[in-house]
């Protein structure tokens, strides 16, 4: 099988790699790693050499500086996992809306940032896709690039791919978090979840195979401070949500001071870069043969999300915990929205499971299903009026002046990186108040 990383010098691809190397079904295969960096590239390049010999895998590696290099050797699974100046934007998409009054969370997928980043994402994946395309439509594509449901939807809508699947380490991420609270190993825990991504109810937890639902009521008692909107949500709806406060707090406008400071805005947005630099850095001195084997093996408690659906289409039957597809009855929300489901995955293919959810929950998610749509058709369009609109709905614009502004200046800032809006937009948008 081809395998290609695109945006190979992401945090992904090392994971992605280990996983491969460690698959009975995966170890043979064909792996092409596409970045542009120069430095990443090699650096990328160099570790999966060194993953193979460390774990005698027999799969080869190709480093290519573009997508179009696949054409000569062709691609069964693509990896997208690909951002331009992530943290210089996003401390913009977190600092103009806040300048004026809106309080968002992270200003990552949800809210004015999040609407500004879908923006620039979208154009970038879809060229992305459309290559892939032209080289084989039939293709399985992995969409990592966050605001990961409406790239997702963007690709689905606006390329003739079909095989595209939106991906995310948010029901891992709430697996380690409640892992201390339930006194459990995070890979004796198995949950059932559906929603949107990062927006996601819990309908089933367990550990062990056991309902840990009553361990949980009981832990929470005792620990009030717990996330703290995420203990209101669930008092209030009867199911817990995945996958944490700050990243459920991007699509709520009360959530701002029930979030705790180091988990949202200016300090959320430098840790999350540390974290990163950290295992970077920790990357490197594997390289060096610094770190062992046991020690990269313990480190790696999971296996990479895109690479552990491939091994179930391969083969290896599995329940993957959660994928995100475009809604055809699997929760009630509208059809064609891009929902995150359980599903089997098999070599007949990807088959998502239909989730019950309180119907008041589903209220909230209605809302982000309808930005999530006009957000990414905006996008792949350059229809400034849908940007309006998808300002306009969220829940987390308090004043519609000051969210029009913000956008506006949003727009202004980032024209270098918006390809289908022009000064001409920010114009529009600035004096939409008055026409």
């Amino acid at each position: 099988m081809r395998i290609a990383f695109i945006g190979a010098g992401s945090i992904f691809t090392p994971l992605g790699l280990y996983t491969i190397a460690t698959s009975e079904v995966l170890r043979n295969a064909d792996v092409y790693l596409v970045e542009i960096d120069g430095e990443r590239r090699r650096f990328i390049t160099a570790l999966a050499e060194k993953i193979k010999k460390t774990f005698k895998a027999d799969f080869t590696v190709t480093p290519l500086e573009s997508v179009e290099g696949l054409e000569g050797y062709g691609v069964d699974y693509a990896v997208i996992s690909v951002e331009k100046e992530r943290y210089e934007r996003w401390r913009l998409d977190f600092e103009i809306p806040h300048k004026y009054g809106i309080r968002q969370v992270l200003g990552e997928n949800g809210g004015l940032g999040g609407l500004a980043h879908t923006l620039r994402v979208v154009p970038l994946v879809l060229e992305i896709a459309r290559r892939i395309e032209d080289i084989n439509r039939d293709a399985r594509v992995f969409i990592y690039s966050n605001p990961e449901p409406r790239v997702t939807y963007a690709v689905l809508n606006y390329t003739g791919l079909k095989n595209v699947y939106g991906l995310c380490t948010g029901y891992i991420e709430r697996k380690e978090m409640l892992a201390p609270l339930l006194k459990a190993d995070e890979r004796e825990i198995s949950l059932i979840a559906a929603g949107l991504n990062h927006f996601t109810w819990i309908r089933e937890l367990r550990v062990g195979g056991e309902d840990a639902y009553p361990r949980l009521d009981g832990a929470l008692k005792r620990r009030p401070d717990f996330e703290p909107l995420s203990q209101l949500l669930y008092r209030t709806y009867g199911l817990f949500p995945s996958p944490d406060d700050n990243h459920i707090g991007e699509y709520l406008g009360f959530a701002w001071p029930l979030v705790p400071e180091e988990k949202k805005g200016l300090r959320w947005i430098e840790r999350t870069r540390k974290e990163g630099e950290e295992v970077r850095r920790l990357l490197r001195l594997f390289l060096r043969g610094l770190v062992p084997r046991f020690a990269f093996n313990r480190f790696v408690k999971f296996p990479d999300v895109a690479m552990n659906v491939v091994e179930g289409l391969e083969g290896m039957e599995k329940l993957q915990e959660a994928i995100n597809v475009p809604n055809r009855g699997y929760i009630d929300l509208p059809e064609g929205v891009i929902v995150e489901v359980p599903a089997e995955v098999s070599p007949k293919g990807v088959k998502p499971l239909r989730v019950e959810l309180p119907g008041e929950a589903l209220v909230l998610l209605r809302v982000q299903a309808e930005i999530q749509r006009l957000s990414a058709e905006a996008a792949a369009e350059g229809n400034v009026e849908k940007v309006i609109k998808a300002v306009l709905l969220d829940p987390v614009v308090h004043d519609a002046e000051a969210g029009l502004k913000a956008m506006a200046e949003l727009l202004r800032v980032h024209l270098d990186a918006l390809p289908r809006f022009d000064e001409g937009d920010v114009e529009k948008i600035e004096g939409w108040m008055r026409a």
